[in-house]
């Protein structure tokens, strides 16, 4: 799979409510996307071509 970035980036942090960790979205991504609160969405592991680990999350609400 090739990866082509939209130029688009934003830094989040992982928040913490009891047992679960959680990570943010931008707003801006939300609405451009038309993304809605409940809404499933897929997120999978995986390594660059420097080893390095990323995650990958689809926002269309489709499985790989």
């Amino acid at each position: 799979m090739k990866i082509i970035f939209q130029g688009l980036g934003w830094k989040s942090k992982a928040s913490q409510k009891r047992s679960t960790l959680s990570i943010s979205i931008n707003k801006l991504v939300v609405i451009g996307c038309d993304l809605e609160k409940g809404q499933t969405l897929y997120s999978y592991l995986a390594k660059d071509n420097s080893k390095r680990p990323i995650m990958i999350t689809y926002l269309d609400g489709d499985k790989k």
